[in-house]
């Protein structure tokens, strides 16, 4: 099994625009999301998956400071994105992760994705989102 987790990173955020790379004490939030990532055992890899526009030339700057994996494709057709991220960086499973989360707890993902490769003949697709995993249910 080849577990990739997939960051989804643009810069044209309608909300706070260039949000991802915002600094907060001298770090950008992508970086403490990428450290944080780094801490999941359950994952072989990790990619930022930003667009093919300009205006995201700056994540692929910091991903190459940051010394991530970084694939480029359509801001339109996010899925797209994801799937053809996938495939070229040989994933079995994907572990989607938007770049809006600097705070993500490696442990849940630990347990997230450790509870999907147990169940996998079960599930197509768990999520945290809305469950208790200490409960082992609401998958």
């Amino acid at each position: 099994m080849n577990t990739v987790i997939i960051v989804q990173a643009r810069m044209t955020s309608s909300r706070l625009p260039g949000k991802v790379l915002k600094k907060v004490m001298d770090k950008t939030l992508l970086e403490y999301q990428i450290e944080r990532l780094r801490r999941v055992r359950s994952a072989n890899g990790l990619v930022v998956a930003t667009t093919t526009n300009s205006s995201d030339e700056p994540i692929i700057e910091e991903c190459g400071r940051l010394g991530i994996n970084v694939f480029r494709g359509s801001e339109e057709d996010v899925l797209s994105r994801y799937y053809t991220a996938a495939s070229e960086f040989g994933a079995s499973d994907v572990v989607r992760v938007t770049s809006d989360c600097p705070l993500i707890d490696p442990e849940i993902m630990d347990k997230v994705i450790q509870y999907y490769q147990q169940n996998r003949n079960k599930f197509d697709y768990v999520s945290n989102t809305g469950t208790d995993l200490s409960a082992g249910n609401g998958y």
